[in-house]
């Protein structure tokens, strides 16, 4: 009786046990089940943060890639292809793109006068004032050395046009460098625009550089390929005479001593004290003269002699101590005898450059005075160049009306008033008269 009682309790723990088992199992697989799930999803989860994590960084790297790292606008790679994809969407949509193109002038001779450094700063400085005059969707980008570009989307020909005058007006009260050095810089631009001036970049591209080389050529500070189709026109149309030959070996004699004057610059502010040449001082110089020029009604040839001597007038200056130069205090006689030999030491410098001998005797005389008392050969009157005599005066006005180390600036009208004393005795006195009109004709009084 007890044996059967024991064999079917037997049996019925173990049909317990293994249905005990057996839901243990299916929990257990359940459970795993749930826990590779949500592990799986962590893990997708994870991964997809992390693609869009990679995203973030590549677009950050990609955009890195596109900016300038000198100027901090974007660069050249990024300007090729935004313009690429405007052109594509201008296509479809029908709409206008305008390209400008810049060339800051001389910038070369910027870097050779004052240093790489320098010439860092101007052209971040110049970044940061071509996003200061466009608007905030425009594309200014730094395109290699001196060479600025802006894409200009839903832009035509005449709102381009309008943005290039504006960029020149802004420069003509913007001073670039640092605390200590600042400089005026010019700039040549080209316009063109989609679809009037091409419809494919390579075209568009091709005849914006086109353009600023023939801007940079003629001294032209826009240029448009209508403008340049033009002046093509008229190369073509011309009947060149003897005089038109002369006239082109001129302009590149021309040329080539602009070139040479350049390195002359470069030299003397390498050589000596960098306030020599500051832009303001030889800038209002040549300004002076050249209106002075002007008003006299002399010729071009004429007008750039007075234009480079005006230019270089104290380059002799190189040779000259600094100590004498730089002193606080009125020179000595034997200090003011050094300063005289500016004019010879200038004209010696020029001497070998056959291009630059008709600069040579405005710069050498430009201190001789009318009455003889003047330096270094003392002439008397007519025997004093009229270039020489237009440097002087110029010259001696932007001297008055500039603080010196000894003494503050006068004001426009006493200087007038000095240099009126000295008419007839310094000055000739009807260049004198003429220049009293100058300054009325251009504003200049205070």
């Amino acid at each position: 009786m007890y044996a059967g009682l024991n064999t079917a309790f037997i049996k019925e723990l173990d049909t317990t046990i293994k249905n005990v088992s057996l839901t243990h199992l299916i929990f257990t697989l359940i459970i795993s089940y749930i826990f590779f799930l949500s592990f799986f999803i962590y893990l997708v989860r994870k991964i997809l943060r992390i693609r869009k994590e990679l995203k973030k960084v590549n677009k950050k790297l990609e955009l890195h890639s596109f900016v300038d790292a000198l100027t901090g606008v974007y660069n050249y790679r990024y300007f090729i292809k935004r313009f690429k994809e405007s052109i594509s969407y201008a296509q479809r949509e029908n709409m206008c793109i305008s390209l400008l193109k810049l060339d800051i002038h001389l910038f070369k001779n910027i870097n050779a006068i004052y240093g790489t450094v320098f010439g860092n700063v101007v052209l971040r400085e110049f970044a940061d004032f071509l996003k200061s005059v466009t608007r905030n969707f425009d594309i200014v980008t730094h395109l290699e050395d001196d060479e600025f570009g802006v894409l200009l989307n839903f832009t035509d020909k005449e709102e381009a046009l309008m943005l290039a005058k504006r960029i020149q007006e802004g420069l003509r009260f913007k001073n670039f460098g640092t605390k200590d050095k600042k400089i005026d810089i010019d700039v040549n631009i080209a316009v063109v625009t989609f679809p009037q001036d091409g419809f494919s970049e390579i075209d568009l591209l091709s005849l914006l550089d086109k353009c600023l080389d023939s801007s940079k050529e003629n001294g032209k500070k826009i240029l448009t390929p209508q403008q340049l189709a033009k002046e093509e026109e008229r190369e073509i149309d011309t009947i060149y005479t003897a005089d038109d030959l002369k006239n082109r070996i001129y302009k590149l004699e021309s040329a080539l001593g602009k070139t040479i004057i350049e390195s002359i610059i470069a030299f003397a502010h390498a050589i000596r004290a960098k306030d020599l040449y500051t832009a303001e001082h030889a800038a209002k110089t040549v300004r002076i003269s050249l209106s002075l020029g002007k008003k006299l009604k002399l010729d071009k040839h004429n007008l750039d002699t007075i234009r480079y001597a005006a230019l270089l007038h104290d380059l002799g200056k190189v040779g000259i101590p600094e100590k004498i130069l730089l002193k606080p205090a009125r020179l000595t006689p034997e200090e003011f005898e050094e300063i005289k030999k500016h004019p010879l030491i200038g004209a010696e410098i020029l001497r070998p450059l056959h291009e630059l001998t008709h600069i040579i005797p405005p710069i050498l005389y430009h201190h001789e005075r009318i009455d003889g008392q003047g330096y270094p050969y003392g002439l008397i009157g007519n025997n004093i160049p009229l270039e020489a005599k237009i440097v002087a005066i110029a010259d001696t006005f932007q001297s008055l009306i500039s603080d010196r180390t000894y003494r503050k600036a006068y004001s426009v009208d006493e200087a007038i008033r000095i240099m009126e004393k000295e008419a007839g005795t310094h000055f000739d006195k009807y260049l004198i008269e003429i220049f009293k009109e100058v300054i009325t004709d251009n504003g200049w009084r205070k």
